[in-house]
């Protein structure tokens, strides 16, 4: 083979390439620089994101710091309208005199001097069971127009037993009206409605007790001498946490005293305590109806209040309010009470001095109903509850209606055309 030794395969050449041998001095600098460059600009940026938030932050603590001065602002506003509106009120009930609510127009023709010049005018009888809060309103109303730290009258106190005590509020702030308290009542007794006859004719005088075994029956008929010592309204109070209202026992144990009253034209304002106390506040519709079951006081004379309590110091014009409200409407209902029985007296007087039969004045509010639907075609059935809501008023002649026509035509729940009829009858 020409004697030749192999050739050794070549061996790869490894060439070391720097890569920066082109790039010059200047070149890494700028390279450098872009790079501190771009941290420097993503730094600002990060810092006025940070400076942005926190302005935006600075911007909604001052939005909202603004809305609560704005939201203290209209409170105080709110405040000082309640506080303005509780002093005139307030400054009202101080000054009332009998026949402000109704008018002394409307009662014209009525002797009504005794009640001008009664000391204590319009009195408005206290009454509810033990626990029911009656106490504590009686002592919320003394504060709402006294402006005392605190009532008078003792929370869960009670005549001894077998007796009732009668005590006045509100009798010496030279107002022409007065509460009156009848304490160690309400057990729903013979005894006890007997004697509660004798504090609605005025046969017990404050600070009197009375033995509930001695006690008798007293009706308006040989009452007229005491009038100015009659009560003329009465407020029942009921718990909203009684099992009694609740469960409707009180409907039943009532039945004596609403079979009374309502005959007599007595028409109760009934005021519900411890609301605040009830969870569940669409129970309190039902309450409300309840109450006005068991009492017999139209829904819209029966009122929740939530009463001042001995610890509780700082004054709340709300609860001062609506303590000033039902003794508005007791007093409304209380000079109506007054009204029909001077008319009543009246015509007691007159018809002892007349010679001649009935006429049309005396005749019954049922035959003139009668008459009307005789006249008119309109079936009884109609004005039945047109009938039992005027004698519950005490109307129970077409005088008393006539003379009454203008306090009770927007109460009646008739038609207008029903309305026309009436006044058309009356006028003849």
């Amino acid at each position: 083979m020409g004697g030749g030794g192999s050739k050794t395969p070549p061996q790869p050449r490894i060439v070391y390439v720097d890569k920066y041998k082109d790039i010059t001095a200047d070149k890494v600098r700028e390279a450098q620089e872009r790079t501190a460059r771009q941290l420097r600009e993503q730094a600002e940026r990060e810092r006025r994101e940070i400076q942005e938030a926190e302005r935006r932050d600075e911007e909604r603590r001052q939005q909202q710091q603004q809305r609560e001065e704005q939201e203290k602002q209209r409170e105080a506003e709110r405040l000082s309208k309640l506080q303005q509106t509780a002093l005139d009120e307030r400054e009202k009930l101080l000054k009332y005199c009998f026949g402000d609510k109704h008018g002394l127009r409307s009662f014209d023709s009525l002797n009504i001097r005794d009640m001008q010049q009664s000391d204590r005018g319009i009195r408005i009888g206290m009454f509810g069971p033990s626990g029911s809060g009656k106490s504590s309103f009686i002592n919320t109303c003394e504060r709402a127009i006294k402006l005392t730290p605190k009532g008078s009258c003792e929370i869960q106190t009670s005549g001894a037993e077998g007796t009732i005590l009668v005590q006045e509020y509100l009798d010496d702030i030279g107002s022409k009206f007065c509460l009156v308290d009848s304490r160690g009542f309400f057990t729903f007794s013979v005894s006890e409605f007997m004697a509660m006859t004798n504090i609605v004719y005025g046969r017990i005088l404050p600070g009197e007790k009375i033995d509930l075994k001695g006690a008798k029956k007293v009706d308006k008929d040989d009452s007229w001498d005491t009038f100015t010592n009659w009560l003329h309204a009465v407020v029942i109070v009921l718990s909203a946490r009684d099992p009694n209202l609740l469960n409707g026992n009180h409907q039943t144990n009532l039945n004596t005293i609403r079979g009374f009253m309502k005959p007599r034209g007595i028409a109760p304002v009934c005021v519900v305590t411890h609301v605040d106390e009830v969870r569940d506040k669409s129970q309190l519709d039902q309450i409300k109806t309840k109450a006005s079951a068991a009492t017999g006081s139209p829904e819209s004379h029966v009122f929740f209040i939530e009463n001042y309590h001995p610890e509780h110091n700082e004054r709340d014009c709300n609860i001062e309010l609506r303590a000033m409200e039902i003794i508005n409407s007791a007093l409304t209902v209380g000079e109506r009470y007054v009204k029909i029985h001077k008319q009543q007296q009246q015509y007691e007087e007159e018809e002892k001095q007349a010679a001649s039969g009935q006429s049309k004045e005396e005749e019954s509010i049922d035959s003139l109903f009668q008459r009307l639907c005789d006249t008119k075609h309109i079936p009884p059935a109609k004005v039945e509850p047109v009938i039992t809501l005027l004698k519950e008023e005490d109307v129970t002649t077409t005088r008393l209606l006539r003379d009454n026509w203008g306090d009770l035509e927007d109460e009646l729940p008739i038609s207008s055309r029903m309305k026309t009829y009436i006044k058309e009858a009356i006028s003849e």
